[in-house]
């Protein structure tokens, strides 16, 4: 099967070679959240963003900090502000395009459910801290794609168990309309909701949290996430208290590359999952070349496709 994507590449200034998505900045000045906030957007872009565990590991390498510092991540407490988000980094949620059994989502017995198992085909909302089996999406193993989990975890658990062994908990329609996963009922699937937007109005669904117990807070009056340590897990603190923090810089240059993609016809290249995965293989490809780049697709108007190719444009010194 073979589809032509356009591919945005966005890149830093580059210097003979390598080139930067962005930087993080660690800034070593006690501030609190909100003098943090107007710090970073008066001298670079914003607080820090987070999209994945390659963002979280570059700004840890940013700094040898071993002091917790603010994030650009704020919570805004009450159960009317929750938004659904799905735990695989880049497959954005879709209120229109859901598969909630009757009378659901509904905090069931008078306590927050923040995430989700299905049984099967139908979603559950479900207290966070349950003890369920869960569902693994492998997106690098061709032949064994989903992996049941039996060993009974917590959410939080069963989707760090996910990221370590393989790419994440179950996410999207795509994903989960699969029919080999017909018979699993009562499963954990990678989708929760918070209270936590990012200050630059990313829709990042990217959380490292420390504790098990963040996902069902929600009504707590610290609303300012932090970095804890130089492993990058988070937690978060009350905004008016003091703390260093980090920044991040935009990019510097956006290119638009129209690419060419050929794959075995049982993949399926409109799963948005596997077109994620094909985005961290290239960059992961990108990174060994030296070069830091983040990439997307971009869907342009059908008239373009008739237009003539244009040569690749890269990064030069």
């Amino acid at each position: 099967m073979q589809r032509t994507l356009f591919l945005v590449v966005l890149m830093g200034q580059c210097s003979f070679s390598t080139c930067s998505l962005y930087q993080y900045h660690f800034i070593r000045e006690n501030k609190t959240w909100y003098e943090a906030q107007t710090y970073c957007r008066e001298t670079y872009t914003d607080l820090a963003t987070v999209s994945d565990m390659t963002d979280m590991r570059r700004l840890c390498s940013s700094t040898q900090n071993q002091d917790e510092a603010w994030i650009g991540l704020h919570s805004y407490p009450g159960r009317e502000n929750r938004n659904w988000h799905w735990s695989l980094p880049g497959l954005e949620f879709n209120d229109s395009d859901t598969r909630w059994g009757s009378g659901e989502p509904n905090d069931g017995g008078g306590s927050l459910e923040n995430c989700v198992v299905t049984y099967p085909h139908l979603w559950n909302d479900y207290n966070c801290l349950n003890m369920c089996a869960s569902l693994c999406y492998n997106g690098t193993n061709k032949n064994t794609t989903f992996h049941y989990i039996n060993t009974t975890m917590t959410w939080p658990q069963a989707q760090r168990y996910c990221r370590q062994h393989y790419t994440d908990l179950v996410s999207g329609l795509d994903q989960l309309d699969d029919p080999t996963l017909a018979s699993y009922r009562y499963v954990w699937i990678g989708l929760f909701r918070d209270t936590w937007r990012w200050s630059d109005g990313s829709n990042s669904s990217f959380r490292n949290w420390e504790s098990l117990g963040d996902l069902v807070d929600g009504q707590s009056n610290k609303t300012c996430a932090t970095v804890l340590n130089t492993a990058g897990t988070w937690s978060y603190d009350y905004c008016d208290t003091q703390k260093p923090l980090y920044c991040y810089e935009a990019p510097k240059k956006k290119y638009v590359v129209r690419v060419k993609l050929a794959a075995d016809p049982s993949v399926n290249m409109t799963d948005p999952a596997v077109t994620e995965t094909m985005l961290k293989q290239m960059e992961a490809a990108f990174r060994d070349k030296g070069l830091s780049v983040k990439l997307s697709w971009r869907k342009l108007p059908d008239k373009l496709n008739t237009t003539k190719e244009e040569p690749e444009q890269g990064c030069a010194p």
